[in-house]
């Protein structure tokens, strides 16, 4: 499948706005690991290391040192990880694995500016890094610079047109940029999906595309095949419920949506999609009907209608 990929000429603010606030609710499919743990009484000196970490990583080579930074970033231990990272980059300055692995975890962190900064260090000595680039794309999409991301993502995809994550992370940010540029972001995760047909993520991507361009009957038929392929993911089953409110079969909306995050949620859930739309009136409605479903979803379904008078009103 040829993909054409050219760059917006410009941005729709009012629905990319709405868009990042969904971002939530698409997937790259990450794996987690559970970690099990023997309780010993530790000796003295354990105990001290223990207090600092970086006695016991003096010794370690730059090898066992991503090794554990792995593992440790694995398991979401983003302190250790970020140490093991930082003395692995001490013993070899110019470790790529090092580089993109501590930016990794930065970005986690909120530190956006020192992630790019380790980045563009990498991309200065060798331009065509695929993770480097999707890295530098996402950094660009959290800061809501949507065009930048565009860039960096097409460049990975240059380099790497057949790698799942580089084509879900090019459709993502093509879904954020808006309506207009929803259609590119389809094939993309299409792509996806024959590279990775057993993935329920990847086709929770396409149904969630789906409904953005409002073709719900599509979503709904999207959203159960991911559901199949991962039953009682919870993602997947609001996007489904979400997905059956738009496409009018209510009871089958309220069915999963009680079972998961509520009525009150589902229709606070259902007013950001309604934003994508442009459906002003029926957003309003869908938030008024959250907090009379539930006065303790005051506080966000109101800052919700504030929002979207705020927006509605920039587009009068």
């Amino acid at each position: 499948m040829g993909l054409s990929l050219p760059l917006p000429s410009g941005r729709s603010t009012c629905v990319s706005a709405i868009l990042l606030m969904l971002v939530t609710l698409l997937a790259t499919g990450c794996a987690s690991t559970t970690r099990t743990t023997h309780t010993t009484m530790p000796s003295i000196q354990e105990s001290s290391s223990e207090k600092d970490p970086s006695n016991k990583v003096a010794n370690l080579s730059h090898d066992q040192l991503i090794l554990k930074a792995n593992s440790y970033r694995q398991n979401d231990n983003q302190q250790l990880a970020i140490l093991h990272y930082r003395k692995a980059l001490d013993k070899k300055p110019q470790s790529t694995v090092a580089a993109i692995g501590l930016s990794k975890m930065l970005i986690r962190q909120g530190n956006l500016e020192e992630a790019a900064q380790l980045l563009k260090n990498i991309l200065k000595n060798d331009e065509h890094n695929v993770p480097a680039l999707l890295l530098m794309g996402s950094i660009a999409r959290d800061r809501g610079d949507l065009t930048r991301s565009l860039e960096w993502l097409t460049k990975a995809y240059v380099e790497s047109p057949a790698n799942p994550v580089v084509l879900t992370e090019l459709a993502i940010t093509n879904d954020h940029i808006g309506q207009e540029r929803l259609t590119y972001a389809e094939p993309l995760y299409k792509k996806v999906i024959s590279l990775k047909p057993h993935s329920s993520a990847a086709h929770n991507n396409l149904g969630f595309n789906y409904l953005l361009q409002g073709r719900h009957a599509e979503a709904v038929k999207t959203f159960n095949r991911a559901l199949a392929l991962a039953p009682g993911n919870k993602r997947t089953t609001n996007n489904l419920a979400a997905a059956y409110l738009l496409n009018k079969q209510t009871e089958e909306a309220l069915k999963l949506f009680q079972n998961t995050v509520g009525l009150a949620a589902a229709y606070n859930n259902l007013g950001y999609i309604l934003m994508t739309r442009g459906d002003w009136q029926q957003a309003g409605k869908a938030f008024k009907k959250a907090l009379q479903l539930n006065p303790s979803f005051y506080v966000r379904a109101q800052e919700n209608l504030e929002h979207l008078e705020h927006l509605h009103s920039t587009t009068r």
